[in-house]
């Protein structure tokens, strides 16, 4: 039951950190984009990693 319950724990702050960390990537993106072009390859290479 303790292994239900951390995989549990663990999955709902995953998703709660993916929550609040998605405007903040929103909004780096939307200030990144026109000040730097180099924001692009930083992006993919993030998605690849990720």
């Amino acid at each position: 039951m303790a292994s239900r319950i951390i995989a549990a724990l663990r999955t709902v702050l995953a998703t709660v950190a993916n929550v609040l960390l998605l405007p903040f990537r929103v909004l780096a993106r939307l200030l990144g984009v026109p000040s730097n072009g180099r924001s692009r390859a930083a992006r993919r290479t993030r998605r690849q990693a990720a």
